[in-house]
């Protein structure tokens, strides 16, 4: 798990106040982008470890079929 302080800067609000977005520091944008990526990358792995493996050159003709 990924720990840093993140200082808010502002919230975006609606007309009646309901916080509807909040603005935070790009670096921590970054960590966050990364760390939601890497989650997306190993539930893709996970969904397919029992599939069987084919070569480039298979899947490529797969595809132009």
């Amino acid at each position: 798990m990924v720990h840093f302080k993140c200082k808010l800067t502002s919230y975006i609000t609606d007309e009646k106040g309901s916080v509807k977005s909040v603005v935070i520091d790009f670096e921590v944008f970054k960590v966050i982008e990364e760390a939601l990526l890497d989650q997306g990358l190993a539930e893709a792995m996970e969904e397919v470890k029992d599939e069987s493996e084919i070569s480039a050159e298979e899947m490529k003709r797969i595809l132009s079929e």
